[in-house]
């Protein structure tokens, strides 16, 4: 009896063995298949939100205790200091905190850094409020050496979904002046035949992705820069050249809009029979084509005025912007060679908020569109005065219309 206790031991150990061999294939069959649908990629984004979520929640809760403390002991610390002190303490990282920003009325703004792209560490460049910057890449930059002239910058621009309209500007506040003539996405659909339904330009889709983007993540991403060339354009005729978003580059002059207002694929081509090469939105949403985690694109009027509300305050004022921008009439010029135009990123008084040349150096194409045969170009160029053509000033052209102080700048949107 005792012998054939022992044998039914023994076979039980043995199955034992094999149905732990079983669940060791299975599990990995189950894993690789739930990598392979995307599964695993779906989770780790579903944790990264709710890490996000619960970033947000933790600093709603600081905020109230803020509140009460400066009603209750006289609290000096702003919100935006306070609020971080309590996240810090409660295990959140320094990364995590320059991606919030509260202030005292207690509006939340938080950034999201793209896949492909790092916050800056660097001192003025690392908090939402004083324009948070992203370097293309994934080494940390920790000191402005080399990084400004050798990797693409943005600068993030957070916005109330709300807020989010084109507009006039008066005394440097938004206006409701603006004229019915300007639309976004364009709408000459009776003269050419341009609808959402026929969406020669891919305007419309663009827009909307856009602009369900920026409610989703409370913001977008301007270039730091204008866009800049690796070589001089120094006429009509360059054809296309690489384009950087850098610092110190030359500016990406002497280019269209695009072939025509219906038509944004192709070189462009002046009245004089001269190759531009490719046009700003073509060069613009070419530039992350292949990056799933964000999308290039021409900035929209929407999104100029957008960052004209980040940016305006007493010392930035959109409505006459001479003070802070290559114009004939600043005082700074003398200091910065070439002066027409500039190269980008050229001198310190000309940024806002981390934001390069948006008033004067050269005037820069936009997707809005002003009657059936024009598009919007804004900022001013170097040749004309800032209290003439600030940075909120709409100016236009034909789509395959250039010159030396006519360049553009990107944007980016978050998938």
């Amino acid at each position: 009896m005792e012998k054939k206790k022992g044998q039914r031991q023994g076979i039980s150990l043995i199955v034992l063995v094999i149905t732990i061999i079983i669940m060791i294939i299975l599990a990995g069959a189950i894993i690789l298949a739930l990598n392979n649908s995307g599964a695993i990629g779906r989770a780790t984004e579903a944790t990264d939100k709710s890490d996000k979520a619960t970033l947000k929640e933790a600093a709603n809760v600081a905020y109230g205790e803020w509140t009460l403390a400066r009603q209750m002991d006289g609290e000096t610390k702003s919100a935006d200091e306070y609020v971080k002190e309590k996240l810090k303490a409660q295990g959140f990282s320094d990364e995590d905190l320059q991606l919030v920003y509260v202030d005292d009325s207690g509006k939340m703004s938080t950034a999201t850094v793209p896949e492909g792209f790092v916050a800056s560490d660097i001192e003025g460049e690392n908090t939402i409020a004083g324009g948070l910057v992203i370097y293309e890449g994934t080494e940390k930059v920790s000191t402005d050496v080399d990084a400004k002239t050798t990797r693409n910058q943005f600068v993030w621009v957070p916005v109330d979904i709300s807020e989010f309209t084109r507009t006039a500007w008066s005394n440097n506040v938004p206006t409701s002046g603006l004229s019915s003539i300007f639309t976004e996405p364009y709408s000459y659909s009776t003269d050419i035949g341009i609808s959402e339904a026929n969406d020669l330009t891919g305007e419309y889709a663009e827009y909307k992705a856009m602009r369900a983007s920026v409610e989703k993540y409370g913001g977008f991403y301007i270039g730091r820069y204008e866009a800049g060339s690796e070589t001089e354009r120094t006429n009509v005729a360059n054809g296309t050249t690489n384009m950087v978003v850098k610092q110190d580059a030359y500016v990406y002059n002497y280019v269209g809009w695009g072939p025509s207002m219906t038509s944004v694929e192709g070189d462009v081509t002046d009245q004089d029979s001269k190759n531009q090469g490719k046009g700003a939105v073509e060069l613009s949403r070419n530039l992350y084509k292949d990056n799933m985690s964000v999308k290039s694109t021409l900035i929209y009027g929407v999104q100029w005025d957008a960052t004209l509300r980040f940016i305006a305050d007493s010392e930035h004022n959109v409505s006459d912007s001479s003070s802070w921008g290559n114009y004939s009439n600043n005082t700074d010029r003398t200091s910065v060679s070439p002066n027409n135009p500039a190269k980008t990123g050229a001198h310190e008084n000309w940024k806002a908020k981390n934001i390069y040349d948006l008033a004067g150096n050269v005037w820069e194409w936009t997707m809005e569109a002003d009657s059936s045969s024009i598009r919007v170009c804004r900022g001013g160029g170097f040749s004309g005065r800032g209290s003439s053509y600030p940075a909120s000033f709409r100016g236009d052209g034909r789509p395959s219309s250039c010159g030396s102080d006519g360049g553009f700048r990107l944007a980016l949107y978050v998938v």
